[in-house]
C-alpha cells in the first residue's frame, strides 16, 4: 500500500501546515492565496502552471521543492525553486536555465537517487518539430545546469499526436542492482490508452544514444477516472523505493478556465530481472481524487515520508498551485 511504500522514500519527515495568507513571488511582491483549501499558489496564470515536482530536501517544517514550467516562449521561466514552510506563504524562486538550448514544454521533474541537487525532466517535444527530449540537470544557486541530454527512445518518428505526447519522466534506482532505471509515459486522451515503458538509465554514457539501455515493451494504462473531457490518464508518475507505480490522471476540456479535475493512483510495481526492468500495471488503486468541484488539474507528484505527498497543478488561467496531503490506507 501507498502508506507502507511512501515510509522508505528516505526523505526526513516534515510537519507542515499547508495554510497561508498570502503568495510571495520571484518580484517581492505577495498576493492573496486561497488558503481555506489547504492549496498555496505557487505561480499566476498560463505561465505560472507546476508540470513537474521534485523534493530537494526537508527539515524542520520546512519543504524545498523545484517546479517545473511547461512554457514555450523565449524568455519564460522553465524551472523555480520553492519553498513551503510551516506558518509562511511559498518562496518562489525563477532559475536560470543554462545549456546549450533551452526546452519547450517542460512535463516532469525528478531527483536523482544518491546524487543530492541534481534531478530529471523531461520535454514533451513541440508540434513535431523537436524531438522529446530528456535532461539531466545540477541546480545549485540560481542556476539549472545541463549536465546532459539524450532524445526519448522511440521518438525518432514523433509527430506531436495523442500518441506520442510525453507527459510522465521518473528515475527509480534498483536496491539488488544499485542501477537507475527510467520510467516514462504518455498521456494518452479519451479512448487512447497511455503507454508506459521503462530502461535502464544510463547518464554517464558516452554517446546519448546510450544513455537508455534495456527498453521494456510499452505497457498500456486507462485511468478509470476522469472519464470524460479530454481525458489524460497519465499527468505525472514517481516511483516509491520498493518499485510502487504512483501516478496521477487528469481532465482538461481544453478551456483555460476548465473545469478540471484530477485523480491520483497506485498503479502497479516496478522490478528488475538481472538489471533489466520489469514493469507491470495492475488494476489502479485510488489515492484521492478532486473533482470538478475542485477545479484542480493535477499534474506533477511528488512523495513524501509516511503518510504525505505532495500535488502540483496546472490550472491554466489560475496559474499554478501546491498542495501538502495525507495518503492514508
Amino acid at each position: 500500500m501507498i502508506r507502507k511504500t511512501l515510509l522508505a522514500s528516505g526523505i526526513a519527515g516534515v510537519s507542515l501546515a499547508t495554510v497561508a495568507a498570502t503568495v510571495a513571488f520571484a518580484d517581492g511582491t505577495e498576493r492573496p492565496a486561497a488558503a481555506k483549501s489547504g492549496w498555496q499558489k505557487v505561480g499566476e496564470g498560463m505561465t505560472g502552471g507546476v508540470s513537474g515536482l521534485a523534493v530537494a530536501g526537508s527539515e524542520h517544517g520546512r519543504i524545498d521543492t523545484v517546479v517545473a514550467r511547461d512554457n514555450k516562449e523565449a524568455g519564460q521561466v522553465r524551472l523555480s525553486a520553492v519553498r513551503l514552510e510551516h506558518g509562511h506563504a511559498p518562496v518562489v524562486r525563477d532559475l536560470k536555465w543554462a545549456g546549450s538550448e533551452v526546452p519547450k514544454d517542460l512535463e516532469s521533474l525528478d531527483t536523482v537517487p544518491g546524487r543530492p541537487g541534481e534531478y530529471t525532466t523531461l520535454s514533451s517535444g513541440d508540434g513535431g518539430k523537436f524531438r522529446p527530449t530528456v535532461y539531466g540537470l545540477k541546480v545549485s544557486g540560481g542556476t539549472a545546469t545541463v549536465r546532459w541530454s539524450a532524445p526519448l527512445p522511440g521518438t525518432g518518428h514523433y509527430k506531436g499526436d495523442d500518441t506520442q505526447n510525453y507527459e510522465a519522466f521518473a528515475v527509480h534506482r534498483d536496491r539488488a542492482t544499485g542501477k537507475d532505471v527510467a520510467v516514462w509515459a504518455t498521456r494518452g486522451s479519451n479512448g487512447t490508452a497511455s503507454q508506459v515503458r521503462a530502461a535502464v538509465l544510463n547518464p554517464s554514457a558516452s554517446a546519448a544514444k546510450n544513455v537508455f539501455s534495456h527498453v521494456t515493451d510499452p505497457v498500456a494504462f486507462r485511468a478509470p477516472w476522469p472519464a470524460q473531457d479530454e481525458v489524460r490518464h497519465i499527468s505525472d508518475m514517481k516511483i516509491t523505493a520498493d518499485g510502487t507505480v504512483v501516478l496521477s490522471a487528469a481532465q482538461d476540456p481544453n478551456k483555460n478556465s476548465g473545469p478540471f479535475s484530477s485523480a491520483v493512483y497506485e498503479a502497479g510495481r516496478l522490478t528488475a530481472d538481472k538489471g533489466r526492468p520489469e514493469l507491470k500495471l495492475t488494476k489502479p488503486e485510488e489515492v484521492r481524487r478532486y473533482t470538478t468541484a475542485d477545479n484542480r488539474k493535477i499534474e506533477a507528484v511528488a512523495l513524501l515520508p509516511g503518510d504525505r505527498a505532495l500535488w502540483g497543478t496546472d490550472d491554466e488561467d489560475f496559474g499554478g498551485s501546491v498542495l501538502l496531503d495525507h495518503v492514508e490506507d
